[in-house]
């Protein structure tokens, strides 16, 4: 497959313009080749990880966190540079996915909220927004839902008696889909609204609604098989009964105050800290489930998302490992 077309199908669950103006998502290092045959996502771009995916004969190489936040130069022998001269002998290409990916709530990121069963998820705080237009035909048209994908990705089509006679679509790829359209089935008759409800939203952290109010204990034991963890760091009250839940992946102390405001019952996320968890204990009670799991599993979602969605390439998801380690004084003193 041709980079440029993989490069569009990554930004549709990642969308590159949604990535947060602080961030370095997108394209990392380039490869000389436009052509992919075998594809490697992992949580982070470490010289280890790196080495796996090219032992398995990867040509590009996602990851979530970026190789490098601000620039720089390859000025000594580190971590970074070693990565460098891995992707460079290999002619391999590395892109990072990361706010770009964890703002966009109908992508990988919301992996928990199902498996959690939440329902009437919302964003906890909105970032962004794409506009989109319904397009009214007609007198409705004989085109398939088939012709009209291959023409661009739309939103929502609506048909009456076997025709199309409503498209919602993002309104930045419009004038483009109506003239791809009108080759393909002639002149158009149409009428154009837009309404801000339609639009797509993109954020941080979500917050959704138990099908039914659950037990603490019932919770825990639910987010235990979830996570496949048996030890939580803990902070606030804690509530007897969850009807709401609420997560970030990653570092999402900062936005426990706005989780609470919501009606969140209790709030996940990783690397709290301390000033935050202090707030936390007067709101509502949060866990710090660490900022590994969370992203790791979205990784590995999202893997299995693109390996559905992709014919003709292979995928491999490279493990990660947290590197921090919950150690005993023997544990630590046997070392």
């Amino acid at each position: 497959m041709q980079t440029d077309g993989f490069l569009s199908i990554i930004e549709e669950d990642a969308p590159l313009k949604q990535a947060l103006e602080w961030d370095r998502s997108g394209m990392q290092v380039a490869s000389s080749s436009n052509w992919i045959k075998t594809v490697a996502l992992t949580l982070d771009p470490l010289p280890a990880n790196i080495s796996s995916a090219l032992q398995k004969g990867c040509d590009f190489i996602i990851s979530h966190h970026p190789l490098a936040i601000k620039p720089r130069l390859p000025d000594k022998p580190d971590s970074f540079h070693k990565i460098l001269s891995h992707l460079f002998q290999a002619d391999a290409a590395l892109y990072s996915a990361h706010t770009s990916l964890d703002v966009n709530p109908r992508g990988p990121v919301s992996w928990m909220a199902r498996e959690l069963e939440l329902e009437d998820t919302r964003i906890i705080m909105p970032t962004g927004r794409t506009m989109c237009q319904r397009l009214y035909f007609e007198p409705p048209l004989h085109i398939s839902r088939e012709q009209i994908s291959r023409l661009a990705k739309v939103e929502h089509i609506q048909e009456e008696n076997g025709l199309v006679s409503r498209i919602l679509i993002q309104s930045h790829i419009l004038d483009r889909f109506l003239e791809d359209l009108e080759a393909e089935t002639g002149p158009l008759q149409f009428r154009k609204r837009y309404h801000p409800g339609d639009d797509i939203l993109y954020g941080l952290g979500l917050i959704g609604t138990c099908r039914q109010e659950v037990s603490f204990s019932n919770f825990v034991d639910k987010l235990q098989k979830c996570l496949g963890m048996d030890r939580f760091i803990c902070t606030g009250r804690q509530p007897a009964l969850i009807r709401k839940i609420a997560y970030c992946p990653g570092s999402g102390g900062d936005l426990a105050a706005r989780a609470f405001a919501m009606g969140a019952d209790i709030f996940i996320t990783g690397d709290i800290k301390y000033h935050q968890a202090l707030d936390i204990q007067e709101s509502g009670f949060a866990m710090d489930v660490g900022h590994f799991i969370l992203e790791e599993k979205m990784m590995q979602v999202w893997c299995s998302i693109l390996r559905q969605k992709v014919s003709g390439l292979d995928f491999h998801y490279i493990q990660g490992k947290t590197p921090l380690n919950i150690s005993d004084v023997q544990a630590l003193k046997s070392v």
